[in-house]
């Protein structure tokens, strides 16, 4: 703001000189002018009378206007007069009319241009002066006392000279005085910008600094307050609604932060338990990998003592082979459907096909404990895996079977909506305790009765096929003691793209 109100005052100040120095040139240049055109007014009055007499002592002497100009101009030296006038021609034989630098500068300018004045300015410190000249233009009066103006004009001018003493005096207090008040002025007019800018700027300012201070040591209800019907008052509103639109962000972050600890805990807690699951997997199937394998270890070393091998040898090798291969086919199975890389090959198939293929791969095992499969319902057509289906039943039939009692029934159940194909297997067996009934679908985790041999992956594997069609599966509520085991299926469409890279990867 200072440079601001510097730079102004030096630009008035500079103009402001400039416009007192033409003011003064200018006055003097028409107080010139003035004594000029009286000059030549008297001048033609004298010739319009053809001279005039005037009384020398005792005698009267003719007076023409060149005899006037320069008895007049003589007249006024003792006298000490502000002013001296001359007529200055080019090429005269009378001294007094022979022109100087400037009168020769004026009658040049004169003939080379139509201006019709010319003045300079000398400032010389010892005796200032103004010069003006004008032209001397010869009349038709003035051919009684110069017969060859009739014929020629000579070259001439009338040259005034004025004191500049007067003018630059007043000049020069002009200038101090201008100064002296421009500078008074410019203070004032600073003091009282400072003042209003500390009152209607700086305070307001340092009001946001303050609360800007308050918010940056944590104090988020800080607000500022102004009350000025101005742009101030509007942007206090729009800081506090920041301020108010920041702590209802932190809280949210707060609250984000304490639900992302939780999760974070929680993540912490499953981790633990996946840790105690692979502890027990580790150990679980350490234990029924170690069963199998020590069944046909002592077959064979069996084998080697005798040098012969039966039939019942052959048997349990077949037996405990096969276990080891469904126990390792389980492990695969389990793990790309845990990572997704489970591919479906749906096709239009009939249910009952599928359900009548898995009670045809079970019936030797319902057979030894004459048990009866029962298949219930209407045939319905749908596109799904036939064989990953046919699994799935397969599955949820051999638990059914293993919890059986011996000469009960396996009921095997079909049914519809509008989207979807409904199947049930139902068991007579002891049934599932109601808070275990989620956990059977978690690997490796096998109810705390079941004591028969697996690795507790078999209805892990049902759920991630069904969830791959689309469907689910739960255990349901049963009228009697035993279990009832759902699961359903979208009747969905054909794909294009639904195909199975390796169809051998689940034989």
């Amino acid at each position: 703001m200072a440079f601001i109100i510097l730079a102004f005052w030096l630009f008035f100040v500079s103009w402001s000189l400039k416009e007192q120095k033409k003011f003064y040139l200018e006055q003097m240049r028409r107080e010139a002018k003035a004594i000029y055109e009286f000059v030549v007014l008297a001048r033609e009055w004298i010739s319009s009378k053809g001279g005039i007499y005037i009384k020398n002592k005792n005698e009267f002497e003719k007076v023409t206007p060149s005899h006037f100009t320069k008895e007049l101009a003589a007249f006024a030296k003792p006298h000490k007069m502000a002013f001296t006038f001359k007529v200055a021609v080019i090429g005269t034989k009378n001294p007094y009319h022979v022109p100087d630098d400037f009168e020769k500068e004026a009658i040049k300018a004169f003939q080379n241009s139509r201006i019709h004045e010319y003045w300079k300015l000398y400032t010389d410190p010892k005796n200032p002066l103004f010069r003006y000249a004008a032209p001397l233009e010869f009349q038709s009066v003035c051919a009684s006392c110069h017969q060859e103006a009739k014929y020629h004009q000579p070259p001439a001018c009338i040259s005034i000279t004025l004191t500049a003493k007067p003018f630059l005096k007043e000049l020069k207090r002009s200038y101090y005085g201008l100064i002296f008040s421009s500078v008074s002025v410019t203070l004032i007019i600073f003091i009282v910008l400072c003042f209003l800018l500390k009152i209607f700027v700086l305070n307001p300012l340092n009001k946001f600094i303050n609360v800007a201070k308050q918010v940056e040591q944590g104090n988020l209800d800080a607000r500022v307050s102004i009350k000025s019907n101005d742009e101030w008052q509007i942007l206090s509103e729009c800081f506090n609604d920041m301020l108010e639109s920041l702590a209802k962000h932190q809280e949210k972050l707060k609250e984000k932060i304490k639900e992302a600890t939780e999760e974070l805990f929680q993540a912490y807690s499953n981790l633990k338990k996946a840790e105690k699951y692979r502890s027990e997997f580790f150990s679980n199937i350490t234990h029924e990998l170690k069963t199998p394998v020590t069944a046909i270890k002592g077959t064979i070393e069996l084998i080697e003592r005798k040098g012969s091998i039966d039939e019942r040898q052959i048997e349990i090798l077949k037996k405990n082979a096969e276990k080891l291969s469904k126990m390792i086919k389980d492990l695969l199975d389990y793990s790309k459907i845990e990572s997704g890389q489970i591919e479906l090959l749906k096709e239009e198939n009939s249910i009952f096909d599928a359900i009548e293929d898995a009670i045809l791969l079970v019936s030797p095992l319902a057979s030894q404990k004459n048990l009866t499969i029962q298949l219930r319902g209407k045939d319905t057509v749908g596109f799904f895996d036939h064989e990953l289906i046919q699994r799935v039943i397969t599955n949820l039939l051999i638990n059914a079977i293993k919890f059986s009692p011996e000469g009960e029934k396996i009921i095997v159940s079909v049914s519809e909506d509008e989207t979807n194909i409904i199947v049930s297997v139902e068991d007579f067996g002891p049934g599932i305790p109601a808070e275990e009934r989620e956990k059977v679908f978690q690997k490796f985790y096998r109810l705390a009765k079941d004591k028969r041999e697996g690795i507790g992956l078999g209805l892990a594997i049902c759920k991630g096929i069904i969830e791959a069609h689309g469907g689910k599966i739960w255990v349901g509520d049963s009228k009697h003691k035993g279990c009832v085991f759902y699961f359903t299926i979208p009747k969905g469409k054909k794909e294009p793209n639904d195909a199975r890279k390796n169809q051998n990867s689940h034989n």
